[in-house]
């Protein structure tokens, strides 16, 4: 009974170094650290420069300043950049309406998923919503299809990428474990034509849209009698909870025998023994990028040409050092790396 207390306490120790990862500004749900803004009604004249608009709505968290401050920087000679900040919990389609309508802008640019369903159910009902550009967001193809007027630029690395990262660290990956959820088997199906590019080849557990604890205990099983060279896992909410990643993924995830290649930053974690590799969108390069995306739309006029989900243009790798020698990685390779965890 003592060794199983203190097992189960070490799991809770790891499982609450992770407690940031469904708030993170991974395209979570959203989160909530400062006081939501009502934004004031709408001006009686355009601003004084006379320069058009283009509004931010973001969820409110210091995580995501220094990406907002670079995309306002980018686009400041051209425009006037408004940022709302959102306690997401606390707010509902008509605060993006008086948001809107007192910004009048010429494109909203939606950060993280929760902001982006907000506004999908304000837009839904307008009559003509501004074209809106999604970041920051999971899954963000499906995504990108509700929201009317849209683009966007997927915050998830493409598995093959992912991947030939970690084949640089000296692992030969071949066959890569995947647990996804029904809902999501378009987008698998888009990442494992990817790979086939690199002869990569996907070994797949797919559950059910809810499932249980013992349905991803048991495709985790069959991962490791499969023998897979590693595991991916999509940025998904839905199979990362705190009760599964409690009562499931940390308790199983030394007993895979393979490292876990992950799309978030949060869960390459040295007290969790989570995550031993990450390759992740460049944050200040996605705001260049999603400058360069309005610049083009208003050469366009505001129309879309196309409502495209465009890749990240740069990518940052992390790896969780102590994980890495475990698992036989090349700790010479380690400067190719831009952030080194636990060394």
């Amino acid at each position: 009974m003592a060794m199983t207390l203190t097992r189960r306490r070490r799991l809770l120790s790891r499982a609450s170094a992770l407690a940031g990862l469904l708030l993170s500004l991974s395209c979570s749900s959203g989160t909530a650290q400062h006081v939501a803004v009502d934004p004031t009604p709408p001006p009686e004249t355009p601003p004084p420069d006379g320069r058009p608009v283009i509004s931010i709505i973001a969820p409110a968290d210091a995580q995501l300043d220094d990406m907002l401050k670079s995309l306002r920087l980018e686009l400041s000679s051209d425009y006037r950049v408004t940022i709302s900040p959102l306690r997401v919990e606390d707010s509902s389609p008509e605060l993006v309406a008086r948001i809107v309508a007192r910004d009048r802008p010429r494109a909203v640019v939606l950060v993280n998923n929760s902001t982006v369903l907000l506004y999908r159910n304000w837009a839904r009902t307008a009559p003509s919503p501004p074209v809106a550009l999604i970041l920051m967001a999971s899954f963000a193809e499906e995504l990108q299809r509700t929201v009317p007027n849209s683009v966007a630029i997927s915050y998830e690395v493409p598995a093959v990428t992912a991947m030939v990262g970690l084949r640089t660290l000296g692992l030969d990956v071949r066959r890569v474990g995947v647990v996804y959820r029904r809902g999501f088997a378009n987008h698998i199906a888009r990442q494992e034509e990817l790979m086939q590019v690199e002869k990569l080849t996907f070994v797949k557990q797919e559950l059910s849209n809810k499932p249980h604890a013992q349905d991803l205990r048991a495709a985790l099983v069959s991962l490791h009698r499969a023998g897979v060279d590693a595991i991916w896992l999509p940025n998904d909410n839905g199979l990362l909870s705190p009760k599964l990643l409690t009562n499931v993924w940390l308790p199983y995830v030394t007993r895979l025998d393979a490292p876990v290649v992950v799309a978030v930053r949060s869960l390459v974690n040295e007290h969790a023994e989570f995550g031993t590799f990450a390759a992740i969108p460049d944050t200040q390069a996605l705001a260049v990028q999603a400058a360069d995306l309005l610049y083009e739309l208003a050469e366009s006029d505001w129309k879309l040409r196309a409502s495209d989900v465009r890749l990240p243009i740069s990518v940052k790798r992390l790896v969780d050092v102590r994980l890495a020698r475990r698992f036989g990685l090349d700790s010479s390779q380690f400067g190719q790396v831009d952030l080194l965890i636990g060394r």
